[in-house]
């Protein structure tokens, strides 16, 4: 374990300043300068974030990775590079990353997974990684990718990412006068960030090492969290942080204005108790009434205050079950603190026993893989 070092740079704000100040109100959900909804991380209450617009929060998410001093810096055509690199975590509010998977590939090649050994990052934290590039065949450049899994954690929820990092080593010839030299370079090597980290002109077999540490930018790899499971709902489809919902069917005040989740923890509770906007602590109302549309209070107690809750969580919409009776979702039976992953066409009945009562049908509207509006529609509808 090494402690960071203040040449690495801390997480860099991507809202405009406006924003954070207006999320300096806890009920504030809009920003009052420029208006733009205020899409709080799901751990707001310890980091006081602000997602971006693919759903990261740079405040609990702000990795670093680096080539170590003292990495090998001969390389022979036909032969081997180890490279000691290191993971590290800037997060300036004490938030851990987990590193849930790493791979590396060379060229066009398959990934191949590396094995850690640790997982638990702390802020402030970099730990040790190896990685190996074997399979230099001939002079010139060689390139190597490294894939990072990263997660962020928060009660029961979590939120997973995945990096890569790309490296250019240059091997010269082991023929040439001057002798095999290593360059190691990042992603933005042609804009001034190569370090080139040469051997001596020395014929003679000889261990050199390098003498300063490399860093290495970190570039998210959207396509590759869906391709890993990791966000999204499959490959080619995915729920954004800030899709919009739009609620069908609903008396007046038992659900929210349409548009994204901007509650404080970017979650809404559905049960039997009244909403914010009828001076409750809810966010959507479910009663059952009779054929007639009078209120049916033996069947509505079957409701929890808070029967569930829904959020977006790696892009996928997702249902957590907060009652003792359970509910139901397409006819199967989810008990207290079951978590499910929504889907178009879904149907939401919280009462088990009498699923047909009352429920929740789900519609996704999706634009380019990405489901913009998602529409709950009450069933049946009230009568207004």
């Amino acid at each position: 374990m090494a402690i960071v070092t203040s040449r690495h740079t801390g997480p860099q704000r991507t809202q405009a300043e406006c924003c954070y100040t207006s999320a300096l109100s806890r009920d504030a959900t809009f920003c009052g300068d420029c208006g733009k909804p205020l899409m709080r991380c799901m751990a707001a209450e310890e980091c006081a974030g602000l997602l971006d617009d693919r759903g990261l929060c740079t405040v609990c998410v702000t990795p670093y990775l680096q080539v170590d001093a003292g990495a090998l810096t001969v390389a022979k055509v036909g032969g081997a590079v180890a490279l000691p690199m290191s993971i590290g975590n800037l997060s300036g509010v004490q938030r851990p990353l987990f590193v849930t998977g790493l791979w590396s590939r060379e060229a066009s090649g398959p990934w191949r997974e590396e094995n850690l050994g640790w997982e638990r990052l702390d802020a402030g934290e970099s730990r040790p990684i190896s990685v190996v590039a074997n399979q230099i065949e001939r002079a010139g450049a060689h390139g190597l990718q490294l894939l990072v899994a990263m997660a962020s954690r928060w009660r029961w929820r979590q939120e997973n990412f995945a990096f890569t990092a790309n490296l250019t080593l240059m091997v010269e010839d082991g023929s040439s006068d001057k002798g095999p030299v290593v360059n190691i370079g990042g992603e933005s090597a042609g804009h001034g960030n190569l370090v080139y980290i040469s051997g001596k002109s020395d014929t003679k077999p000889t261990h050199q090492q390098s003498d300063q540490a490399v860093p290495i930018p970190l570039v998210r790899a959207e396509r590759e969290e869906r391709r890993l499971g990791l966000r999204g709902l499959d490959a080619d489809k995915w729920v954004p942080r800030n899709a919009e919902f739009s609620w069908q069917g609903f008396g007046e005040g038992d659900a929210p204005f349409d548009g994204p989740i901007l509650t404080q923890d970017g979650m809404l509770a559905v049960g039997r108790s009244r909403t914010r906007l009828q001076g409750g602590e809810g966010d959507v109302r479910m009663l059952v009434f009779g054929a007639s549309g009078e209120l049916d209070e033996t069947s509505s107690l079957l409701i929890s205050r808070r029967h569930f809750e829904l959020y977006i969580e790696s892009d996928r919409l997702i249902l957590r079950v907060t009652a003792g009776s359970g509910l139901r979702v397409n006819g199967n039976a989810y008990g207290e603190g079951k978590v499910v992953s929504l889907a178009d066409g879904d149907v939401i009945s919280p009462l088990v026993s009498a699923p047909d009562t009352v429920a929740l049908r789900l519609s996704f509207r999706v634009e380019h893989g990405s489901a913009r509006q998602i529409i709950f529609q009450r069933l049946p509808q009230i009568r207004k």
